[in-house]
């Protein structure tokens, strides 16, 4: 299992903050309006052509009440057992080769994670 792939998966991301606008029952207009954004700007993230910055998550989870994890890993779900041990390898395999900048990045990322519990 990749972690990397699944926490920076753009177009799942955008999917996600598609699904949180309609259930808001906004169109991506009043939803760019109420942001302060374009509505291109939207369509962009929705679409997966560009990434959605952290702090825009972070944002959206403080405004929305949502879990960072609904975006990261498209929604509030439980670890499989034995699941947990795996994920513990391989980031630690991926810490190591880290820079001491993306190291900071990835502190960043925890934090917001945090932020919500995850639902059980």
């Amino acid at each position: 299992m990749e972690i990397q792939d699944e926490v920076f998966d753009a177009e799942v991301m955008g999917e996600q903050l598609k699904k949180l606008r309609k259930s808001l029952n906004l169109s991506q207009e009043r939803f760019a309006e109420r942001m302060g954004m374009s509505k291109d700007t939207i369509y962009n993230y929705e679409k997966g052509k560009t990434a959605i910055p952290h702090d825009l998550i972070k944002r959206l989870c403080q405004d929305f009440d949502v879990s960072a994890d609904y975006f990261y890993f498209e929604k509030d779900k439980p670890l499989r057992e034995g699941e947990c041990i795996d994920i513990r390898d391989a980031f630690s395999r991926e810490l190591e080769a880290c820079t001491d900048f993306e190291k900071q990045q990835l502190m960043e990322m925890l934090k917001i994670l945090r932020m919500k519990p995850v639902a059980v």
